[in-house]
């Protein structure tokens, strides 16, 4: 029987946050921690409320004072060398350093692996090199802004003794853009069945009118998602259809200025914004179970939670041919080709208006779901650390 582990996870995302890397990895500490291993997290805070931070982990954590970027809140930059964290792990002792981001945090879970000769893991998360993400800055035609980029997160994820990419795609687009080290596929997780038999409280700040036909995108509004894409889309479908409504789940650094545009455009009847939901009340309200089908029009997704949450709960999948989003449809949706408004709006409305279809998706989408299982991801995953120990 394997040793039970020490396991420091390194944070560059953290509540209050609201988005999938946050989600992943909290998923995996709390799971690991539940397992019998020893973990410690370390992770930032921005706020200055003395009732911040508070006890997130039911393990030690190290609450580093960071501060958000300009251009990107969720961007949260700490010191970059923090004597207190050197000499709280050499107090831990790891097995395993793991951090979720190339940023300053992360930056330290490479130099303190150095310094102690442990092994450390970086999971790959997010595309911030590629033009979805430069276009947050205006900057999405620079070449060499693209090339800075990956360059960059080669300097992080190169001088890693174990590389996880949450999907083939972007495993296969790691190696090509020049990831050197040795890189394995290990899925993001959830509780996929502790909802099934859930007692909802339906405490959800919109009232889900079930007369209604609800669609769902759950995401961070920004440039990156698309988003104008699926509003494109909802035109064709409300132009055949009076009682479809579209339900946005999400805050973000476009939140204001897309509200603004849907009023403008006199929709605000039929596409409904929530702002910043936790994933907890998010999960345990049920709105999940009230909806019709999810659908992004995301072009730089690698394996969102949003659709593991949206497959444990059976929906049917609307999503773009992009990165990581064709290998979660499996016979559960349809996959449409990129920034294709007509058809997107064509394969909504498919499901929409046979119900055969859309029971048969859905079928397949619960089916699908416990290869998203926190359980074996975490299986999964512990094999990766025991591998590093050898």
């Amino acid at each position: 029987m394997n040793k039970k582990l020490k396991i420091a996870y390194f944070l560059d995302n953290f509540y209050p946050q609201v988005n999938g890397v946050v989600t992943s990895s909290v998923n995996t500490a709390f799971e690991m921690s539940k397992r019998g291993h020893s973990v410690y997290g370390v992770v930032p805070f921005v706020k200055k409320d003395p009732n911040y931070p508070v006890d997130y982990f039911p393990f030690p954590t190290y609450f580093q004072q960071g501060f958000e970027a300009s251009f990107y809140p969720d961007f949260i930059f700490t010191n970059p060398f923090s004597s207190k964290i050197v000499k709280a792990m050499k107090e831990f002792q790891p097995d395993i350093i793991h951090f979720h981001a190339p940023f300053t945090i992360g930056y330290q879970a490479i130099k303190i692996a150095e310094m102690l000769g442990v092994p450390v893991v970086g999971t790959f998360h997010t595309f911030f090199a590629e033009p979805e993400y430069l276009k947050v800055i205006g900057m999405e035609h620079s070449k060499l802004l693209y090339n800075i980029g990956w360059w960059y997160s080669n300097q992080f994820f190169n001088k890693c003794d174990m590389v996880i990419s949450p999907s083939k795609a972007t495993a296969e687009y790691l190696l090509a853009h020049d990831l050197k080290t040795p890189l394995t596929v290990v899925s993001n997780g959830a509780e996929v069945f502790k909802y099934q038999n859930f007692n909802f409280a339906y405490n959800f700040p919109v009232n889900i009118q079930q007369d209604d036909d609800w669609l769902l995108f759950i995401g961070r509004i920004s440039e990156e998602k698309c988003l104008w894409v699926l509003f494109d889309a909802m035109k064709i479908i409300f132009s055949k259809r009076s009682n479809v409504k579209l339900l946005i789940v999400g805050g973000g650094p476009t939140l204001e200025k897309t509200k603004k545009l849907i009023k403008e455009q006199n929709l605000s009847d039929k596409i409904v914004f929530t702002g910043m939901v936790t994933n907890k009340l998010l999960l345990e309200s049920g709105v999940l179970k009230k909806m019709k089908l999810f659908v992004t029009p995301s072009t730089s997704e690698n394996q969102p939670m949003t659709i593991i949450e949206s497959i444990m709960f059976g929906l049917p999948i609307v999503g773009t041919n992009a990165k990581g989003v064709p290998e979660m449809i499996e016979d559960n949706g349809f996959i449409v080709p990129p920034n294709d408004p007509k058809a997107m709006a064509e394969k909504i409305m498919l499901i929409l208006e046979n119900k055969e279809v859309h029971d048969r998706l859905s079928k397949k989408s619960l089916e699908l779901s416990q290869k998203y299982d926190i359980k074996n991801t975490s299986d999964k995953m512990e094999k990766v650390y025991y591998s590093l120990l050898k």
